[in-house]
């Protein structure tokens, strides 16, 4: 933005006048940021001539929600003129997206929790704005691991109990206690206050209420999942249900469809609170056998996996050793 003075003609301006804007440090032209008096300085920037027109550029933008005056004391003319500069657009609040696991009951040795934010959230901060309480609304002292651990992103938070409460025997558990009991209610809260990187907070409080069923302690194992082959030709989904749900992100990261051409390119989607697996592919399914490639590092909510449970007794005979993949064969009906 530029500040324009018009004289009726090019005469008013003299040479010497012009000579004193670029010389003065009270020139009798120019732009202040609010009232301008004798200590305060006008906006430094640059004056020019175009005939009738004398011409002020700032030498930096104008802020906004502000108002500046401009003045003009010359041959006898005395002028002033104020500007209000608009206001800010107000920041758009983050938002979370989503809490997973996504369902309202869980395992009292429950692991984790998934934040998923609109955009990415101020690092460092989460235990200030993440609390749970039980079902008296009381906070519960230290439910999570201090390990603060974000996607590349910036916009998923893996939100960990801590472990060592939440495993049966370990020190923490038995001085403390386990973090969930069974057959209790809790409310997870996330806090309003918590800002983006770009200062926004969110604004409301989030609560994610859940009631905890038995703990679940069992390696997984893939008989217990039911695969509903898709039709050929078609794009329809291949299906996984499983017993119970598994681990939020897990589920999208250690599953992969291929044939002996190599992968199969297509989109996953989990649904059913964490109890079913879908696969679109990109293009229609053929006749072909397809493999489905499932990493043992998989888990349920409780951190157990194909490869082994999350606890394991040190007393009794080691587990065989598990490969790092199973595959399972299907052929689209």
């Amino acid at each position: 933005m530029g500040l324009v003075a018009e004289a009726r003609d090019q005469s008013f301006w003299t040479e010497v006048a012009m000579a004193e804007l670029t010389r003065s440090s009270r020139p009798w032209f120019g732009l202040w940021l609010g009232d301008p008096k004798p200590d305060v300085a006008p906006l430094a920037g640059t004056y020019s001539r175009h005939g009738v027109q004398i011409r002020f550029q700032p030498s930096l933008p104008l802020l906004p929600g502000q108002t500046y005056t401009a003045r003009l004391d010359a041959a006898g003319v005395s002028l002033r003129a104020e500007h209000r500069t608009a206001a800010p657009t107000p920041a758009a609040a983050p938002k979370l997206l989503a809490i997973y696991p996504s369902g309202d009951r869980l395992p009292a040795n429950h692991l984790k929790f998934y934040l998923v934010f609109s955009e990415p959230m101020e690092p460092g901060v989460f235990l200030n704005h993440c609390r749970l309480t039980d079902a008296r609304g009381n906070t519960l002292d230290a439910p999570f691991r201090e390990t603060e651990l974000w996607s590349p992103d910036g916009r998923r938070l893996t939100l960990w109990f801590h472990p060592g409460r939440q495993k049966t025997g370990v020190n923490l558990n038995v001085e403390f206690g386990p973090v969930l009991t069974e057959g209790k209610d809790y409310r997870l809260i996330i806090d309003g206050r918590w800002p983006s990187r770009r200062g926004a907070p969110l604004g409301i409080d989030v609560t994610k209420s859940f009631h905890v069923l038995p703990p679940l302690h069992e390696q997984l194992a893939v008989k217990s999942w039911q695969v509903h082959p898709p039709a050929a030709s078609t794009r329809e989904a291949l299906r996984i249900e499983f017993p119970y749900p598994l681990d939020w992100a897990t589920l999208h990261r250690m599953i992969r469809v291929t044939t002996h051409a190599g992968p199969t390119p297509g989109e996953i989607a989990v649904e059913k609170d964490e109890r079913v697996w879908r696969f679109v592919p990109a293009q229609p399914w053929t006749s072909a056998t397809y493999q489905l490639h499932v990493n043992t590092a998989i888990e349920d909510q409780a951190g157990n996996s194909l490869a082994r449970p999350f606890e394991v007794n040190l007393l009794e005979p080691a587990r065989p050793t598990v490969a790092a993949e199973v595959a399972l064969p299907f052929t689209p009906r």
